[in-house]
């Protein structure tokens, strides 16, 4: 999904509409590749968030929300060793 390239904000936000909606069994792997492009800086989450207000989606930022709030530890320590 998110191999190793830079991400457009709309790639990310239609990956994390599919985690929103997705079910559980689906849930765990899409939450591993949108939380490693956060972690590994391929996406720009101020652009994200931007462009999630400029469609009034907050739902949708607040799933990105808590999302953040599961990774943040990973974050602050500067990612995850392979």
């Amino acid at each position: 999904m998110f191999e190793g390239q830079v991400h457009e904000p709309a790639v990310f936000i239609t990956a994390l509409r599919e985690y929103q909606t997705s079910g559980a069994e689906q849930r765990g792997r899409l939450a591993n590749a949108l939380s490693d492009a956060i972690i590994t800086k391929r996406v720009d989450l101020a652009a994200v968030r931007q462009a999630l207000l400029e469609t009034d989606e907050h739902e949708l930022m607040e799933t990105l929300d808590r999302l953040l709030d599961l990774i943040e530890p990973y974050i602050e320590e500067g990612g995850v060793e392979e």
